[in-house]
């Protein structure tokens, strides 16, 4: 029998190498698109292409997991008919309803391969009404998958031809899903940061144009109209809240089938009435899932509705609505709050602006009377008019600067504002600058500056309102001395009260010593005793130093968690030798707070150290951590709680914990838990003491934080 030539290879193994070979090539390919700018549907498109090619597949689908993880969506579809395109694109799977091969790749992560629908007993009733539909018989599923995270799946047959696939060959498909989930999650990412790039740049040239329009009526169009540009929506409305604050109306809108005027809602009524309650932003994927939904516009899907906020309350909300499930990101939010702010502080400029104008006839009595010190300027730069108050803050005649340039009557702080607004048309808010006088003198003068308009919206000069400052600085630095006067006035009482003691010791001491020809026997006691008065006067004089003067708080975001772990770790030897258990519950998912991670540490041991020394006889700490919600614009707290099983405190002495000085401890200071307040005080963090007799103390600590995710629990113990 002859040899097979040296080389000859068997038909299958050349197969399985001309296949590998085909994937390399088309994972090289797909990758070299890691580098380019090329949108999601162009990806999409070659990776469709590749897959094709390597596994001569005849239908595909790919698909992609929305924002909160709920849908998966169909992004891209080929090979199949027109309807079972259409069919496809428009209803998505729900990942926690929708029981089928789609929605288990996307939940578990792995590739699932149906060789046959009918004699598979993993399909589901689901999956024999799709496959049905389809004119499906077998197909093959990989997820998409970043690091652990599934952003979506493919899906691939070759329609009513049975679908055939060795180990290795499911093997390889889930190869090349993994490397196009890198393609896609980047391609996604680029249309985000582009889209963030246009939604800034269209809000700087909004800005401009929204700050220019001081008619109340047609700065409510632009805003209208320049937030449906920012958002992409189909239709916006501007709500404004009655003067009563208890209804709100239509004052501009864009898009939809509604009038402006014809619609009125009540304060707390539907989803934007909620805003106008609340004060705060709601994003709406899918109003069909919001109890709270009331229509305002026809065959709206998503809506975004943002407040806008002046003088620290709700004067109206900007809404913007889209027929299509999600169409509003985060990014979204965000940047309309932003524009929403901006909002608020044009219209009331507005409004003061309308209001001078129609009641012009009342000008001079307005500006006569007024507390505060206002200038107009002509496009020339000129003086036109200033008020009493103007005259007596700079110290001159009316009749020496009407009609003089401002250059020559003003300082050079005030004529930088003044060539800002006439050359740039840009105003200022409260500015704060030092007026210099001939006596040495200087005056704090705080400036607002705002644009001055004909009727035909023609910019004519320009208003500047200046209100004297200095007593507003005086009455802050009398309060913070007198602050600083009443501590010291305490620490002074305080110290007296406690030196005296060990310093008469240590006098009476010394004087023994000096009688004495040679040191008696007990001189090492006296010498003792002695020492350790000094060494009660300097742990004293350090604690007073350290509420007197307490450092700035070095403020980060870190992990409250991590902090609670580290000092109970610090006192962990203590904790064995004096009997005492920690119990500690804290959720996994805590969200950062801002803090001096030190300075909280040291709060937390001076916590720990009271509550051991309360349980002599040794007992259980406990240690919890939650979010609390408090429904308010200032954002959720995390709230902390340190208990003890201790003796507790008397009624009489728990509203005197914090005094400085103030003990029940015969060597203590007085000093430890006036330190700890003062700390959570910089940190504006609240703190509550509650305690029982003899059953033990729990000081409560809120630390100010943005909710962010909801916490999982767990229980440690140390």
């Amino acid at each position: 029998m002859p040899k097979e030539p040296i080389g000859c290879t068997a038909p299958g193994y050349l197969d399985e190498l001309e296949t590998k070979d085909k994937l390399l090539a088309s994972i090289h390919k797909i990758s070299s698109l890691l580098t380019r700018p090329i949108s999601l549907d162009t990806i999409l498109t070659a990776i469709v292409k590749e897959i094709s090619h390597v596994f001569d597949f005849t239908r595909l689908a790919i698909f992609l997991t929305d924002r909160d993880r709920q849908l998966l969506e169909c992004r891209y579809i080929h090979g199949f008919s027109p309807d079972d395109s259409e069919r496809a694109l428009r209803f998505p799977y729900r990942l926690l309803s929708h029981d089928c091969v789609e929605t288990k790749v996307a939940r578990l992560g792995k590739t699932i391969y149906v060789r046959d629908y009918q004699d598979d007993a993993r399909m589901s009733e689901v999956d024999l009404k799709v496959s049905r539909i389809m004119r499906r018989v077998s197909t093959v599923a990989a997820p998409l998958k970043i690091k652990k995270d599934v952003i979506g799946l493919i899906t691939a047959d070759r329609g009513d031809n049975r679908l055939v696939m060795t180990k290795k060959d499911v093997a390889a498909f889930s190869t090349f899903a993994n490397q196009a989930s890198i393609v896609i999650e980047n391609a996604r990412l680029q249309e985000q940061n582009k889209k963030k790039i246009k939604q800034l740049l269209t809000l700087q040239e909004i800005g401009k144009k929204a700050s220019a329009a001081f008619n109340l009526e047609k700065l409510f169009q632009v805003i209208s109209a320049s937030a449906t540009k920012i958002t992409r929506a189909s239709c916006c409305l501007l709500f404004m809240l009655d003067d009563e604050g208890r209804e709100l109306s239509v004052v501009a809108a864009r898009g939809g089938e509604r009038g402006a005027g014809d619609l009125r809602l009540k304060l707390g009524v539907g989803l934007v009435g909620w805003v106008a309650k609340t004060g705060t932003a709601i994003l709406t994927d899918d109003v069909r899932t919001e109890p709270r939904y009331l229509e305002i516009i026809p065959r709206i899907v998503s809506q975004l509705s943002v407040p806008l906020i002046g003088d620290k309350r709700v004067i109206g909300v900007l809404h913007v609505a889209s027929p299509d499930r999600a169409a509003f990101s985060e990014d979204d939010l965000k940047l309309l709050l932003i524009f929403a702010g901006h909002c608020a502080s044009l219209i009331k400029n507005a409004r003061l602006y309308d209001q001078v104008m129609t009641e012009r006839n009342f000008r001079e009595n307005i500006l006569e009377s007024s507390p505060a010190s206002m200038v107009t300027i002509n496009l020339k730069k000129e003086i036109t008019s200033v008020n009493r108050k103007t005259e007596e803050l700079f110290r001159f005649k009316r009749r020496y600067v009407l009609g003089a340039k401002a250059e020559a009557v003003f300082s050079d702080d005030i004529v930088q504002l003044v060539d800002l607004a006439i050359d740039r048309h840009t105003v200022v808010d409260n500015k704060e600058i030092q007026l210099p006088h001939k006596d040495g003198t200087d005056t704090a003068l705080g400036i607002t500056s705002s644009l001055l308009r004909n009727l035909q919206g023609n910019l004519i000069g320009a208003m500047f309102i200046i209100r004297d400052l200095t007593e507003e600085k005086r009455t802050e630095e009398l309060i913070r001395r007198i602050d600083r006067l009443t501590s010291l006035g305490q620490l002074s009482a305080g110290i007296a009260h406690e030196i005296r003691n060990p310093l008469s010791s240590i006098n009476f001491n010394v004087q023994l010593l000096a009688k004495r020809n040679a040191l008696a026997h007990d001189a090492g006691n006296l010498l003792a005793d002695t020492q350790e008065g000094i060494d009660r006067i300097r742990t004293l004089v350090k604690g007073m130093l350290d509420f007197a003067k307490p450092s700035l708080p070095a403020l980060k975001s870190d992990s409250l968690a991590r902090v609670v772990q580290g000092s109970i770790g610090l006192m962990d030897s203590q904790f064995r030798e004096k009997g005492v258990e920690v119990r500690c519950m804290l959720p996994d998912n805590l969200p950062p707070v801002t803090m001096d991670v030190h300075q909280i540490q040291q709060v937390l041991v001076n916590l720990l150290l009271n509550a051991m020394e309360a349980m002599p006889e040794g007992g259980t700490i406990g240690v919890r951590c939650r979010v609390e919600r408090s429904g308010r614009r200032r954002g959720d707290q995390v709230v902390l709680q340190i208990s003890d099983q201790g003796s507790g405190i008397s009624r009489d002495n728990l509203s005197r914990i914090f005094n400085p000085f103030f003990t029940t401890k015969p060597e203590g200071t007085g000093l430890g838990l006036a330190i700890v307040h003062k700390i959570l005080e910089q940190h504006q963090v609240s703190v509550d003491v509650a305690s029982d007799k003899n059953r033990g103390t729990t000081f409560t600590l809120k630390f100010p934080v943005r909710f962010s995710e909801g916490p999982r629990c767990t229980d440690t113990r140390s």
